[in-house]
């Protein structure tokens, strides 16, 4: 975790080895902008009136179709992360100087971000992997079409993983909170 706050801070560029914190605020910033670009991309595919609504839910209740559920998964936590994530990218902008083990710790658990960052986690996760998923099928080789359901159980498990990392690493900051 040091490892990655000093590598964002470019602290192999200052003399001291410090790194300049402003930088993690840059990059916050940066995301924020490729976030916002990635959601008017993507909105203008959403049902966004109730008729629109309404169709989808018709049409899923006649069709039942896996990749459509997962489409409606990945259109809710992208809602999740598109609430979420200006709060994660808000903390660690606004004080760069307190990412690493110590600063997190006591942000995560004596502050209480651990209810933004479980499920922060978890729309991001599902979010990606559905993603991953919706592109190697769309633009994957024909053979991908042909084994969909193995490319699903792949997303599953990669998923399980990077889930069970990504909580591994929020409890991880438990010994430093104080």
């Amino acid at each position: 975790m040091t490892m990655v706050a000093k590598t964002m801070e470019l602290s192999f560029l200052s003399a001291d080895g410090h790194g300049y914190p402003w930088v993690v605020s840059v990059i916050a910033v940066v995301i924020g902008i490729i976030t916002l670009v990635h959601v008017l991309a993507a909105v203008h595919k959403l049902p966004l009136n109730l008729q629109q609504q309404r169709a989808l839910r018709q049409q899923m209740q006649v069709i039942h179709h896996g990749d459509t559920k997962l489409w409606v998964w990945q259109a809710v936590t992208g809602l999740g992360i598109l609430l979420l994530l200006p709060l994660h990218l808000w903390l660690i902008g606004s004080a760069p100087e307190t990412i690493g083990p110590v600063g997190s710790a006591d942000r995560i658990w004596n502050d209480g971000v651990w209810m933004v960052y479980v499920p922060l986690l978890l729309c991001v996760e599902l979010h990606a992997a559905i993603g991953v998923y919706r592109v190697i099928i769309k633009w994957g080789a024909q053979s991908a079409l042909s084994n969909r359901s193995r490319i699903r159980k792949i997303k599953t498990i990669v998923s399980i993983v990077f889930v069970l990392v990504g909580l591994a690493a929020l409890l991880a900051f438990l010994p430093h909170a104080t």
